[in-house]
């Protein structure tokens, strides 16, 4: 980085965002504001994956460095876990938007693998709280069992 001299002269600031560094903040702004329940589908996809790797978990994927289905599995759930996050991110200013993230909640809130290795269930639920309270919508916790699904109690 350049600093202007006490002349005045203009510096030339190095640190400032090229083209290309505008170009990706443009597409990132419009990944989050234009259409996030593309992040419910992404989170979706990456869930199901995770959940059908985990049920061959021995199996080697050559191809992949030799991973196994087991190590796979747990990069879907990563995957998964960033698409909740962005879809947590933006603040919900529809019905469905706000929908989506109470889905991807109570799907990772009440899945034991996600709750030990992670606490972005904890994140989304602090989003769609503030999410409610914007929306005018008044949530309330319904007492569940471990183990349990809430439309199972």
């Amino acid at each position: 980085m350049t600093r202007m001299n006490e002349g005045g002269a203009t510096a030339r600031d190095e640190a400032r965002p090229s083209a290309e560094h505008l170009a990706r903040y443009r597409r990132s702004y419009r990944l989050t504001t234009d259409r996030p329940e593309r992040f419910y589908w992404l989170w979706e996809e990456a869930m199901a994956h995770a959940l059908l790797l985990e049920q061959q978990a021995e199996r080697a994927y050559p191809e992949q460095d030799g991973l196994t289905a087991l190590q796979l599995a747990e990069g879907a759930r990563a995957a998964a876990r960033l698409f909740a996050f962005l879809l947590a991110e933006a603040p919900a200013r529809a019905t469905e938007h706000f929908e989506t993230k109470i889905m991807v909640y109570e799907a990772m809130a009440f899945d034991e693998h996600e709750i030990r290795r992670t606490r972005t269930s904890w994140m989304v639920e602090a989003a769609m709280q503030q999410d409610a309270r914007e929306l005018g919508i008044n949530l309330t916790k319904v007492a569940v069992e471990p183990g349990r699904s809430p439309s199972r109690h």
